[in-house]
């Protein structure tokens, strides 16, 4: 019997552990969410209960940590390796086609970014150019400022003005298609005449000036201003066609019609060719530059009579560079002409604002402006004044005999617009002192010895010497309160020292060139400073030889 019940117990648990494993593999889901504990199993003895009980929860760990969780169960089981390398393959190109448009945007986004703040704060361009010429005024920029390079920076002006010019005629061929024959002309006209492609040229030719190539500057304005001169060859026939809605020259407006330069336009271009050509010596064409500015303006002035303030001031200056260029010719009676001009247009404006005295002002800033305005064209007649002086004693010392004109004419030749600086006005002022001076030669003291002079050349020299005096006591007068007063002043002294050097006055011109250095200091003349210490050397070698030679005769 009891072997019997022994083998039906056994029979009875391995029935039991059956019956529970198998719903345990049936249904897992049921398992995950039903603890093991709360699952019936038949009546067992306590030793059997608890032997099953512990299996099915092993089986049931087991089971759960085993299985994966359906986040990170790999999609390529049960796949083929060759389209498990198509996946692998495809993925990769995804991140490098996402890793290089995210480096193209934002390379492109610096590109952009940057032409906008040059074109905005740095380096505008003219209205109206497409933005291959932008880019190229821009890259020119960086190389004149940023990181200089004369030679790549020519080269993108010069393309700048090359698809300017490209752009425009494939403007006006659009514009001017189907008409006849006599527009091709009048599209030429407008082309050059262009105000953005003038521009453009216009930088070029500064750039020229700034690193040296006067003659290339030169050229450049020349063609600009004769170009502002020729008539504007839109008729008014041209106004029916400005209808056709061809906008601007990039899409940018309504009107078919681009501004183009006026004669008024040219006038700061032909200023500065002049001013070329003078350094360069080529006074005819600085000739012609300035006579036509003056030209223009008197022609455009009774048309701006709102602006009558602006004229005399820009008039003036042009006045007393022309006479400098005169003098330098040695036609001493244009110059004089226009010197006197230049002094009564000054005179007329002080007399004219006699009414804003600085007394009545009580305004302190506005005061103070006013005095620098007063001070500013008080110095600018003297400066005037003493040209007419160095003028006249050019002149007369031209009509005496040739020695004593090689000796003294040099008092009336300004120096060259390189060496003097002086004065933002840029008024004329002449300067004997300058290195290229006869008067600092061995020859030239040779000659410093009185000559005979005519009764009539006594008197013009007097009269040039009461000019220059008068322009000396003037310039005193607003000593340490205005700069070109001061200039005026070393100028004079200079001058009068020079010609008493010549008259062998030694102590008399020792004393006035010491005199000369006081007030170039005053002024910040270092240019000045050095000439007219040359001539305080020059004497007092020529003193210290000059005096054993006596000791020796004695």
């Amino acid at each position: 019997m009891s072997s019997s019940r022994a083998f039906k117990d056994a029979a009875t648990t391995l029935l039991a552990g059956g019956s529970t494993f198998s719903r345990l593999r049936v249904a897992p889901t049921l398992r995950a969410s039903t603890p093991l504990r709360n699952v019936r199993t038949p009546h067992l003895f306590p030793r059997q209960r608890a032997t099953a009980n512990s299996a099915s929860r092993g089986y049931a760990s087991i089971s759960t940590n085993t299985t994966p969780a359906p986040s990170s169960i790999d999609s390529t089981i049960g796949l083929t390796p060759g389209a498990r390398v198509i996946i692998a393959t495809t993925r990769g190109v995804r991140n490098v086609l996402i890793f290089a448009t995210s480096t193209l945007g934002l390379v492109l986004f610096a590109f952009t970014g940057t032409h906008a703040y040059l074109e905005q704060y740095k380096c505008p361009s003219p209205a109206g150019v497409s933005t291959e010429v932008q880019r190229c005024l821009h890259g020119a920029w960086v190389r004149e400022e940023i990181s200089p390079d004369p030679d790549v920076a020519e080269v993108y002006l010069q393309k700048a003005v090359e698809l300017a010019r490209k752009d425009l005629e494939t403007f006006y061929a659009n514009k001017n298609k189907g008409k006849d024959g006599g527009d091709e002309r009048l599209a030429f006209l407008e082309i050059e005449k262009d105000q953005a492609l003038i521009e453009i040229q216009n930088r070029l030719a500064r750039f020229y000036g700034r690193i040296g190539r006067d003659e290339q500057a030169a050229t450049v304005w020349t063609r600009l201003w004769k170009l502002s001169e020729k008539e504007d060859p839109r008729s008014s026939t041209l106004s029916e066609r400005s209808s056709s809605g061809l906008g601007s020259l990039f899409g940018g407006g309504a009107s078919a019609d681009r501004p183009l330069i006026s004669q008024k336009d040219g006038i700061p271009y032909a200023k500065s060719a002049a001013d070329c050509w003078m350094r360069m010596g080529e006074y005819e064409m600085a000739e012609e530059a300035l006579a036509w500015t003056l030209s223009t303006l008197a022609s455009i002035a009774p048309a701006s009579a709102a602006s009558t303030t602006s004229f005399p001031i820009e008039e003036i200056g042009l006045l007393s560079t022309l006479g400098a260029l005169y003098v330098r010719q040695a036609k001493f009676e244009y110059a004089l002409s226009l010197f006197v001009k230049a002094l009564q247009a000054v005179q007329d404006h002080r007399a004219s604002q006699t009414g804003s005295s600085v007394e009545t002002t009580t305004d302190e800033k506005k005061k103070a402006a006013l005095k620098e305005d007063n001070d500013m064209w008080y110095c600018r007649e003297a400066i005037l004044t003493q040209s007419i002086g160095e003028t006249l004693y050019g002149a007369a010392t031209r009509s005496s005999t040739s020695t004593s004109s090689t000796a003294t004419t040099t008092i009336a030749t300004p120096e060259t617009t390189e060496t003097k600086k002086s004065s933002s006005w840029k008024f004329w002022s002449s300067s004997s002192s300058s290195p290229s001076s006869s008067s600092s030669t061995p020859a030239a003291k040779s000659k410093a010895v009185p000559q005979q002079k005519s009764p009539q050349q006594i008197k013009k020299e007097e009269e040039a010497l009461g000019w220059m005096q008068k322009a000396l006591a003037m310039a005193k007068a607003k000593s340490g309160q205005h700069r070109d007063c001061d200039e005026c002043a070393a100028l004079g002294l200079n001058n009068l020292g020079l010609i008493n050097e010549m008259e062998g006055k030694s102590d008399v011109a020792l004393a006035q060139f010491k005199e000369a250095v006081l007030h170039a200091t005053l002024a910040k003349d270092y240019v000045g400073i050095d000439d007219y210490n040359k001539n305080i050397a020059r004497l007092t070698d020529a003193d210290s030889e000059s005096t054993p030679s006596k000791s020796t005769l004695a």
